[in-house]
């Protein structure tokens, strides 16, 4: 098993109470392929997500659009475990690497995911790949991450993973020649101190990650982080925030005419 794929096994049992800003980024894709999507046209052969974990955004797709099958990829076979019950009721279920799979004549119609694919090495390339491996006229609703992405645990250790900017995300979504669009927001989140903060990110699978932005070690590595975070990001309160910068993507895939 990856390091990768322990991290999100380990966040299993506290995934769902620790996610609420996932559930945020869930709700404004839902919404966006809500509002993307007429009511006549929801319904789909057959659907894929990359990434499913819990199914946080399984469920509220689900719930949505009338989906005759599911096939529901995650590293973590702890995370696909906990997917409640959908309308299909033999949903597929694929343990690994999202970029190793191929959905190449699958009959794919709908793709979502959620929050997942900036782990990849290449998301855009991945993204690429993907819509023209899906059906004609299939439906993608993605969110990922853009570089503003866990600002304040940047700008204190100097790492973290590498965001696409959105200008890259344009010329990679124009170069596939689909109608397309991207919607981007900042979240901002309040915790109540630091060690709150490396706590949800343990509890949702993001700490202690290749690359990732927190790599603390000893306490000395502890109480120089705690101490630096607070200078920079506390309140009155004593609280800090963590921000987060979703970026939302919705392609039909239909040439531009």
């Amino acid at each position: 098993m990856s390091s990768l794929a322990h991290q999100f096994d380990r966040a299993a049992a506290h995934y769902n109470e620790a996610a609420e800003p996932q559930r945020l980024v869930i709700d404004r894709l839902v919404q966006l392929l809500e509002e993307h999507l007429p009511k006549a046209e929801r319904h789909f052969a057959h659907a894929f997500e990359m990434g499913t974990g819990s199914g946080l955004l399984t469920e509220r797709v689900d719930q949505l659009i009338e989906i005759n099958h599911w096939t529901l990829a995650d590293l973590s076979p702890e995370l696909l475990a906990q997917v409640p019950r959908l309308r299909d009721p033999h949903p597929k279920l694929r343990v690994g690497d999202a970029s190793e799979l191929s959905l190449e004549g699958l009959g794919i119609d709908l793709f979502v995911s959620s929050s997942a694919i900036q782990w990849l090495a290449n998301p855009c390339a991945y993204l690429q790949r993907t819509v023209l491996e899906l059906a004609a006229k299939a439906t993608v609703a993605v969110s990922t991450f853009g570089p503003d992405n866990f600002l304040e645990l940047r700008q204190l250790t100097g790492q973290g993973l590498h965001y696409p900017s959105l200008a890259t995300w344009h010329s990679t979504l124009q170069e596939l020649g689909y109608s397309y669009e991207i919607h981007t927001e900042r979240l901002i989140i309040p915790f109540a101190d630091p060690l709150a903060v490396l706590q949800h990110l343990r509890h949702t699978g993001t700490a202690q990650l290749p690359n990732a932005p927190q790599q603390i070690h000893t306490p000395r590595q502890l109480r120089e982080f705690t101490k630096k975070y607070i200078a920079n990001f506390a309140d009155e309160m004593g609280r800090v925030t963590l921000t987060f910068h979703p970026v939302y993507i919705i392609i039909n895939k239909q040439p531009i005419i």
